[in-house]
């Protein structure tokens, strides 16, 4: 029987890696779904489906029991810890499937070793470990069922409590992200494979059924009772009917994305972008000795080789079919096989060295064994040096404050009950601002939805149409007939057209400058003014003369010796009548290399 790795050792790797993690983690509000998941876990609401029930229950807990920072931090960190987890998960499940062949110990706390280094180092993982995502919990369970798998093949009488934990696992996986069915053909295949009497002995699986099924409903019910609710964050209509509960619980509204690209002409193009997603998160050489450990796994134990490649293939595929931007993240259940074949043929190939160096007498045989192990170490210490190679750049993301700095201006400027119109990615961060920080409670922010049939910016105007004499603002601009959008904070203020005078609410900096077809009322400068940053012009101004031909305006940065920095030009267009303000944006990248304390910026106009 082999030993059990000691907890505390057990304990002390994943501490590291937490810390790790934790160093790293994103320090405040974030964008998009990572903002709808802190505002969830402050105020217990319900998330986009199929409603993540159990992240959105432990999350809440979480931030409520650690004391540690603000609540979107507590959440981020949440991440962290899960992600150490998964990574012990994957150096368990290693360890044990290499210890139940025989190797020594050593040999298979190797392997483990290496499978965890490989993924914690990857692109994904780490950002993700980093961030509040739902991704985490996926790939930890899915961790957890090839180690329960793992424990399953050790188990020396009918290996009722690993398919217990292997239920347990799947039920909360599947009810947590339903896409873990995928993975879970593979833990299907591997156990008829292991014990193909197993679904002829209804006494050993019926108990786990249950266990699963439980485990899948049980977080489930936290929907249809919060759903009854009234003021629930997010919540969404009918989640307490059964048309409701389960179309929300199936993602209903997202079926005709599955396989969307399932077809010969798209797969044409799909495919070819598995190899840069794959180097993406492992390096080639890596990817390629983790195919070897398959082949090694093929040739001794064709049972789990053909386990993992089921696994992966299928996730793989619904992945690559599926129409979504994130398909990194979806992928990353994928990344398991390939890591834990890594893992395993490591743990194989210092098993072999160890015991041929220690049984062979010929020094020419005990060289090239010991050459092995040289290798091997040389390729852990490969795979260890990522982490501070990678740990620079996680720690600058930490601090990135980017969400906050453009969406808490365009809430602080807004009139007092004001409509602001926002897409997803700002739409989360506002809300968490104003529910969980209590920022600017009296401006209505409103998502504008994608309209099935419709154009998204036809929509946009739509609802900027009906918000009627209320001040409205936007996260972005169109260029819409009828309509003016000035630069307020990280978004815009809608006026009507024509207007004739500039609003004083919008605080430019006065200036009265004719510059021929153009007179310049006033200018604001925005942004971060430090090297290789982003920075912005913003130029109030009204048409003075003829504008045929139309002019263009060209705005310039100079040091303080008259040396220049960067330049960025805009064409103003020709429908401007005469007297009305009109708004134009240049943007300037700073270099790298030179940006002095002072800058001077210069503005001028031409037509070509």
């Amino acid at each position: 029987m082999p030993k059990r790795l000691p907890p505390l050792r057990r304990l002390a790797l994943w501490a590291v890696f937490f810390l790790l993690y934790a160093l790293t983690t994103a320090r405040d509000i974030l964008p998009a779904d990572s903002g709808e998941f802190q505002l969830a876990a402050a105020g217990w609401g319900i998330l986009h489906p199929p409603g993540y029930p159990l992240y959105t229950l432990i999350g809440a807990l979480w931030v409520r029991l650690i004391p540690v920072g603000s609540i979107p931090f507590r959440l981020n960190l949440l991440s962290a810890a899960l992600a150490a987890t998964t990574l012990v998960l994957v150096m368990e499940a290693v360890r044990t499937w290499a210890e139940s062949w025989g190797l020594e110990r050593r040999a298979a706390l190797t392997g483990g070793l290496a499978a965890a280094l490989l993924l914690g180092a990857a692109p994904t993982f780490w950002a993700q470990a980093a961030t509040a995502n739902i991704r985490m919990p996926t790939l930890l369970f899915a961790a957890w069922g090839f180690l329960a798998l793992a424990q399953f093949k050790r188990a020396t009488d009918d290996g009722r409590r690993p398919l217990l934990s292997l239920a347990l696992a799947a039920g909360l996986g599947v009810g947590h992200h339903p896409s873990l069915i995928f993975v879970a053909l593979g833990w299907a295949c591997y156990l008829l494979l292991v014990n193909a009497s197993l679904l002829r002995q209804p006494r050993r699986w019926l108990p786990a059924a249950g266990v699963a099924a439980l485990a899948w409903l049980v977080p489930q019910l936290y929907l249809p009772i919060r759903g009854a609710m009234s003021n629930v964050p997010l919540a969404v209509a009918d989640l307490n009917t059964w048309h409701g509960f389960w179309h929300h619980v199936l993602a209903r509204g997202f079926a005709g994305d599955m396989f969307a690209f399932a077809n010969p002409a798209d797969l044409a193009l799909r495919l070819p972008l598995l190899r840069t997603l794959f180097e993406f998160q492992f390096p080639p050489l890596f990817l390629g000795l983790a195919f070897s450990g398959w082949l090694w796994l093929l040739w001794r134990h064709w049972k789990l080789a053909l386990a993992l490649f089921l696994s992966w293939i299928v996730h793989t595929f619904v992945t690559i079919t599926y129409r979504a931007p994130q398909t990194v993240e979806y992928l990353m259940p994928a990344y398991l096989p390939v890591v834990l074949a890594w893992g395993l043929g490591v743990a194989a190939a210092s098993g072999y060295a160890h015991r041929h160096v220690i049984r062979n007498t010929q020094s020419i045989n005990r060289a090239a064994y010991c050459v092995l192990r040289s290798a091997l170490f040389v390729l852990l210490a490969l795979a260890l040096v990522r982490f501070p190679a990678r740990f620079p750049d996680f720690l600058t993301l930490a601090a990135d404050t980017s969400a906050r700095e453009r969406v808490a201006p365009l809430l602080e400027q807004a009139p007092p009950d004001a409509l602001l119109l926002a897409d997803w990615r700002w739409a989360t961060p506002l809300w968490v601002l104003q529910q969980v920080e209590g920022l600017r409670p009296d401006v209505e922010v409103a998502y504008v939805y994608p309209v099935k049939d419709k154009e998204y910016e036809e929509v946009w105007r739509e609802r900027a149409e009906a918000a009627g004499e209320r001040p409205v603002l936007t996260t972005h601009a169109y260029e819409w007939e009828g309509w003016l959008a000035a630069p307020v904070g990280g978004g815009y203020r809608l006026y009507r057209r024509p207007l004739e005078e500039l609003p004083p609410e919008l605080a430019y900096t006065s200036l009265d400058a004719d510059l021929g077809p153009v007179r310049l009322l006033g200018y604001r400068l925005h942004g971060d003014w430090k090297p290789g940053r982003t920075v912005e012009v913003q130029l109030a101004w009204q048409a003075s003369g003829p504008q045929e031909p139309a002019p263009s305006f060209t705005a310039r940065l100079f040091d303080a010796g008259g040396a220049f920095l960067t330049h960025a030009d805009r064409f103003l267009g020709s429908d401007t009548a005469l007297g009305e303000v009109r708004f134009t944006n240049l943007t300037l990248q700073l270099p790298w290399d030179a940006c002095p304390g002072v800058v001077y910026p210069h503005v001028g106009i031409y037509t070509v």
